[in-house]
């Protein structure tokens, strides 16, 4: 998902909005608990720099 590279405001994690769209999609299960949602975010971003590449600094 690539709005997995998309943190949410003040954390360093994604928003509830990522996090609904994975269960709507089925990717997560409804009940998730906040480390399930922090696990799958990881995931999801690892999986992107995977395929991607990670992007450099920006100073």
């Amino acid at each position: 998902m690539l709005s997995a590279l998309v943190n949410y405001l003040g954390a360093n994690d994604a928003g509830s909005g990522f996090y609904q769209l994975a269960k709507d999609l089925r990717l997560l299960p409804m009940s998730a608990s906040a480390d399930e949602k922090f696990e799958f975010w990881i995931t999801q971003v690892k999986r992107l720099y995977e395929r991607h590449g990670a992007s450099p600094a920006v100073a």
